[in-house]
């Protein structure tokens, strides 16, 4: 594991003094390429944490992308619907109950009396 290569290295630099003058090249090649691996896990170490976090917030945003649609959609036959009640409501010929105008600006509409003979 990375905590027990870092305390192999951290007990054999304790003894670094005393290692023979013709090996001491040797050991600090093993102890610079022991420091790369150490660098190499922690780095795959955060990468994958990075990409966990990434995937997650991509599957959230999923989420919110198929809602907003739906809610599109909801919205888009809604407004569908009122178009076409416009212009049901905009092809009938004027008379009867229906005014275009009622309703707007406080306007009355006066009411026709018919004489019965």
């Amino acid at each position: 594991t990375p905590n027990e290569r870092r305390d192999l290295v951290a007990s054999l630099d304790a003894f670094s003094p005393q290692i023979a003058a013709q090996v001491r090249p040797l050991y600090q090649l093993w102890r610079d390429a022991q420091g790369r691996q150490l660098q190499l896990i922690e780095e795959r170490s955060r990468y994958a944490k990075l990409q966990q976090s990434s995937d997650a917030e991509l599957e959230t945003l999923r989420q919110q992308e198929i809602e907003l649609r739906s809610q599109l959609e909801l919205t888009t036959r809604k407004l569908e619907n009122l178009t076409d009640i416009e212009r049901q409501l905009s092809s009938r010929k004027p008379g009867g109950n229906f005014s275009p105008d009622a309703g707007h600006g406080g306007e009355k509409v006066p009411e026709v009396i018919h004489d019965d003979p």
